[in-house]
């Protein structure tokens, strides 16, 4: 696609500060839905992803200075939806479900901010499902703004660290949201045990998508630990952190091996 000879260098981890050596590089259109809709034509234009020798991490510098305008016409716009399909009213609605089903008895006694939640569609849900409140913050979507003011009981966080420039920012500002015995429920989709086979291949890696960070375990060990919280995992693509664990959510220990 180009000659990477300029970046040879590896770059640094965002998480630990270790090498991070050059994993590969990609065309800003590929896309996560490539077996479903197709490969978009290429762009030409080259996105380098490097993967950390000590803790996996696995992201691209190619979006740091971009600001949320760029980030908006670039990649949030209205072919978005190309990309992600599920997002408008699928994942929203799925989400929700599964949120209620697993905090619907302490409903009334909730307040829930939903951190990247796009068209609000999930936070409406929550509201229509009887929660005490439910906010959204967007910095790319229609609720963008100041992050609110004061603390949550629970803070969702669904296909958003991926998205993301600066992971420290992110886990700080939703660390800085809960309250003392609030739960952070989030989602990303963790690298799988051949990633390294994989390498580059790997469906996840996809720009046009937006797919700016991709954790392994150990990275986001370090990254949540490092603002004092503990965590545990549903699966490879959920999970879940607290500084001290909600009553309210105490059944999930039995479901989850954090």
């Amino acid at each position: 696609m180009t000659d990477t000879s300029n970046f040879e260098a590896p770059a640094t981890c965002k998480i630990c500060q270790s090498a991070a050596p050059l994993l590969g590089v990609v065309d800003f259109n590929r896309h996560g839905v490539e077996d479903r809709i197709g490969r978009f034509p290429p762009s030409n234009i080259p996105i380098h992803y490097w993967r950390c020798a000590a803790c996996g991490f696995t992201f691209t510098n190619a979006f740091d200075d971009w600001s949320p305008e760029q980030f908006r016409a670039r990649i949030y716009n209205t072919d978005y939806v190309k990309v992600d399909p599920d997002y408008l009213e699928i994942r929203p609605s799925g989400n929700a479900e599964s949120i209620v089903r697993r905090f619907g008895l302490h409903r009334a006694e909730l307040a829930c901010l939903d951190y990247g939640g796009g068209n609000g569609r999930f936070a409406e849900s929550l509201r229509n499902a009887g929660f005490k409140a439910a906010l959204t913050y967007d910095e790319h979507g229609v609720h963008r703004g100041e992050l609110p003011a004061g603390s949550f009981d629970l803070v969702t966080c669904f296909e958003v660290f991926e998205h993301i420039t600066d992971p420290e920012r992110l886990v700080a500002n939703l660390a800085r949201l809960i309250d003392d015995k609030g739960l952070i429920y989030f989602s990303t989709l963790l690298q799988p045990p051949d990633i390294e086979h994989l390498g580059i291949s790997w469906w996840y890696i996809a720009p046009r998508n937006g797919h700016i960070s991709m954790y392994s375990r150990c990275a986001l060990e370090i990254l949540l630990t490092r603002h004092g919280l503990k965590w545990g995992s549903f699966n490879s693509n959920v999970h879940m952190a607290w500084r001290n664990f909600p009553a309210f959510a105490v059944h999930l220990l039995r479901k989850s091996p954090g």
